[in-house]
């Protein structure tokens, strides 16, 4: 499913209309590109009641997934975003600001200057932003895949186990033509009802995706000398640790931040495979699966995959 969002800008200046609010549509911009839905927006004062009031709003009234504010974290007498998201929320979740921190202090040593918070009222996970366009986009961008899988967990009735190692994707592949061996690249969007932005096997058929893992590579790797690149198989998404081809048919993925359908467990080889002519074997056809994309969203190297609200 998408999944709704809202985002609060939190600034005086903003609020009455001396500054012109760059942070918030910035945030808006992305999730939409991740597949989010944006339910609501707004710019209020730094003022403790107003911001209470907008996040309660959300939670309670809206019943928005995710909340997020920018501005109002640091260390100003006027940065009170922080406080009033304590007062509103039922439970801190930590990891988030956290994680946040770290990403940011790769950038820039004042990250650890933010006193971001993040928490949930209700069945809505509210993450403070800084107030910065750059700081902001690059924050929320660093925990957007994890986020999905929190609120997967909070709209499964806390069912998903995170105590588990997380399966995860090793590469994304695409091939701008067909006929030609997939490629590495660094990140790929997945387009609801067609597939990977900008390959040539994307359209709105049933194998608009295909995936693989690492552990059936290995079974033909033994039988080489050379080592096989990602996407020698055919496959857009390599992972690790998740048994794709033991998925019914049906299930459903959360694939970075996408939601995808597997519809087919592996095909048959195509007349001839250079990998079954060299190893005498080839794996695709039986432990590869298929997906079609029912949420878009963004997926890389080192992001989640997991089983939709398991």
């Amino acid at each position: 499913m998408k999944y709704t969002a809202a985002v609060i800008t939190v600034s005086d200046k903003g609020a009455a209309g001396l500054r012109e609010d760059r942070s918030g549509p910035a945030l808006c911009a992305l999730l939409r590109e991740n597949g989010w839905n944006i339910a609501y927006e707004a710019v209020v004062p730094d003022d403790m009641e107003r911001i209470q009031a907008e996040l309660i709003r959300c939670a309670d009234e809206l019943g928005i997934a995710l909340v997020a504010t920018t501005g109002g974290t640091g260390l100003s007498p006027r940065d009170i975003t922080p406080e009033a998201t304590l007062a509103v929320i039922e439970r801190e979740v930590r990891g988030i600001p956290e994680a946040m921190r770290a990403a940011s202090a790769r950038i820039t040593d004042r990250a650890f200057l933010s006193r971001a918070v993040a928490g949930i009222r209700g069945s809505s996970l509210i993450v403070n932003l800084p107030g910065s366009e750059k700081a902001a986009v690059e924050n929320l961008s660093a925990v957007l895949g994890p986020l999905v899988h929190g609120i997967d967990m909070m709209y499964s009735g806390g069912s998903a186990d995170c105590a588990v190692e997380p399966a995860v994707i090793r590469s994304v592949c695409i091939s701008e033509k067909k006929g030609e061996q997939k490629h590495a690249v660094e990140s790929v969007m997945l387009v609801e009802g067609h597939g990977i932005e900008g390959d040539a096997h994307a359209g709105n058929w049933h194998r608009q995706v295909s995936l693989l893992g690492v552990e059936s590579v290995a079974k033909v790797q033994k039988h080489l000398t050379e080592p096989l690149p990602p996407g020698a198989f055919a496959e857009n998404i390599l992972t690790e640790g998740i048994e794709l081809y033991t998925l019914p048919v049906g299930t459903k993925l959360r694939i970075g931040s996408a939601l995808c359908e597997v519809t087919q467990i592996g095909k048959e080889c195509h007349e001839g495979c250079a990998i079954r002519e060299l190893a005498g074997d080839c794996v695709m056809p039986r432990e590869g699966i298929f997906v079609i994309v029912l949420a878009s969203g963004k997926a890389k190297a080192g992001d989640t995959i997991c089983i939709a609200g398991a």
